[in-house]
């Protein structure tokens, strides 16, 4: 059996329930009908047309940008010019709002004090109705993920504060994860079956054993777009379409027939990399030799740290040489991103070293 990526029933309060991303979309009256360009773009071309409008990036031909790279989804969803695409992505993963407009919020964000930390997310955003949305990619699984989203949170809930006489009301906060990778999922034996074949996951605050809710002011959704495996034949529902978008868009040359609301074929229209000037194809281009030049250098640094770790095994006992590889590989991780100037928060999040001892470094 697939995984299931459809929104499933949840209980809406009026006690009944809430039907999927698609059919909210549809009362909002979503054109499902094609503009003529995207109508090109799906059956116009042949494929050396669509070869004829790609651009070679880091000695690869594409078409369309990465929506997961860390500039192409900024550029895609954290622009004022294509806010319609964040809009629809979030009105899909959340059925029950009428999300009509955003305004995007600073990305950076403070400790309670000087000394603290500070979180940079990729997208943050709040509705008319003052929810906040905070939207992640994480391209790579790391320890303490859940923790890190889970802190993350804090930030826009803490900013509601007000000094004097304030009452605590919050206005809601959902952190949104787009991973490109599989979370791990511990679920009871008898219910594995059931819950395992699922690309998106929603989590918030429920009483242990009775399941009351203590408060709709604080949810998390993530989307493992890393592991969706759908062909564009089996697309079945909205949030198909969406989780094949994310993941398959740079590899295509053209958008396939079932992508066929219209969001999808101005989607695609603006990830058209041959569309941008010089300055933007560059920008991009290095975006992506910045990620590819990150992960081959904790690849190197993980090959090299484990077969330290294995050679100190044969002599000290095999476990503790794997442990010591480990702790080596995080350590030579981290020399390696200070060495580019990678920023100490970022470095700690791909670690889990402290502040202290990368600074020590």
């Amino acid at each position: 059996m697939g995984k299931r990526s459809d929104e499933m029933p949840v209980p809406a309060r009026d006690g009944g329930t809430a039907g999927n991303g698609e059919d909210r979309i549809a009362q909002m009256g979503e054109d499902a009908a094609m503009t003529d360009g995207a109508a090109q773009d799906r059956d116009g071309e042949n494929g050396e047309a669509a070869i004829d409008r790609t651009v070679v990036i880091g000695g690869k031909r594409v078409r369309y940008i990465d929506p997961l790279s860390d500039w192409g989804f900024k550029t895609l969803f954290g622009s004022e010019s294509n806010k319609e695409f964040l809009i629809a992505l979030l009105q899909a993963l959340f059925p029950r709002k009428r999300i009509t407009d955003i305004s995007y919020l600073r990305n950076e964000n403070q400790g309670l004090s000087g000394s603290d930390r500070k979180s940079v997310f990729d997208v943050v955003c709040m509705t008319r109705e003052r929810e906040r949305f905070v939207v992640e990619v994480q391209k790579k699984d790391q320890e303490h993920f859940r923790d890190r989203a889970l802190y993350y949170s804090t930030f826009p809930i803490r900013e509601q504060g007000r000094r004097g006489d304030w009452d605590y009301a919050l206005t809601p906060v959902y952190m949104v994860g787009i991973l490109n990778f599989g979370m791990e999922h511990r679920y009871p034996a008898e219910e594995e079956d059931r819950w395992r074949d699922r690309w998106i996951h929603r989590y918030e605050l429920r009483e242990c054993e009775t399941g009351e809710l203590m408060t709709e002011n604080l949810r998390f959704v993530f989307l493992e777009v890393g592991t969706f495996d759908k062909g564009a034949g089996e697309l079945e529902t909205y949030m198909d379409r969406w989780m094949y978008t994310l993941k398959n868009m740079p590899g295509l040359y053209c958008m396939p027939s079932e992508l066929e609301e219209s969001v999808f074929g101005r989607i695609f229209r603006a990830a058209e990399i041959a569309a941008y000037d010089r300055e933007r194809i560059n920008q991009y281009e290095r975006d992506m030799m910045t990620e590819n030049d990150y992960r081959n250098t904790i690849a190197f640094a993980r090959k090299k740290a484990i077969a330290e770790g294995l050679a100190e095994g044969e002599a000290r006992g095999l476990a503790k040489g794997e442990a010591k590889g480990k702790a080596a590989e995080r350590i030579l991780i981290a020399k390696a991103l200070k060495g580019q100037g990678v920023a100490i928060e970022t470095i700690a999040a791909a670690t889990g070293l402290s502040a202290q001892e990368i600074a020590r470094l």
